[in-house]
């Protein structure tokens, strides 16, 4: 891993910066390096010092957002916590990072649409493992109490909470305009919270 001055980490993140921003908004091929470097007000040359070339700045731009949603997650499943508080801190700090982070629902949104191709050239491939060991303890702790039905795999209760959390980030506003409901209201995200939770938990439970 290449290390910088000061100076340079500081221009090095604000390009990074920069570019999360401009990915978000348009993707990986309706973003230039130009766009990106005139708006950073940094030469050219340096994203190839910094990063090697445009595929290497995306990719990385993915990983930054990637592992501030890592750091949340650590910071919130506890592994002693029961699971109906695993559920309700993990729910609302979802919304409370997509809430924050628009870039990264942009950003996993257009990689979607890319069929995950900048995340399989990755070097260092991004992975759900250490939430999804604490999950499974958690889980596996629920089932031997008789509390979380046997059927439950911690693989799919993991894809329910963030995709039942993501929804209300991705498709804002086609939902907001088709049910009339302001999805960008605080009250309305906090309700739609802790339906989320109810609605998770209603569903493992024994």
């Amino acid at each position: 891993m290449k290390t910088f001055t000061a100076k340079g980490e500081k221009a090095r993140q604000r390009l990074l910066d920069t570019a999360i921003r401009l990915f978000a908004e348009n993707g990986f091929a309706g973003t230039s390096l130009d766009e990106v470097v005139t708006d950073a007000q940094i030469n050219k040359r340096m994203v190839y010092h910094y990063f090697g070339s445009k595929e290497r700045l995306y990719q990385e731009a993915l990983s930054a957002e990637y592992r501030k949603l890592e750091t949340l997650e650590a910071k919130t499943l506890l592994p002693d916590d029961p699971i109906g508080k695993v559920v309700e801190d993990l729910v609302s700090a979802y919304f409370s990072f997509l809430q924050a982070n628009p870039e990264f629902v942009h950003l996993i949104l257009w990689e979607n649409l890319n069929k995950g191709r900048s995340l399989d050239a990755m070097e260092v491939q991004l992975s759900k493992s250490p939430l999804m060991e604490r999950l499974v303890e958690v889980v596996c702790a629920g089932q031997k109490k008789g509390t979380i039905r046997k059927e439950i795999d911690s693989r799919f209760l993991l894809i329910s909470l963030i995709g039942n959390c993501m929804v209300y980030y991705s498709n804002r506003f086609t939902l907001s305009r088709a049910l009339g409901l302001d999805l960008a209201d605080p009250k309305v995200l906090e309700c739609a919270s802790k339906a989320v939770a109810d609605m998770i938990l209603n569903g493992i439970k024994a």
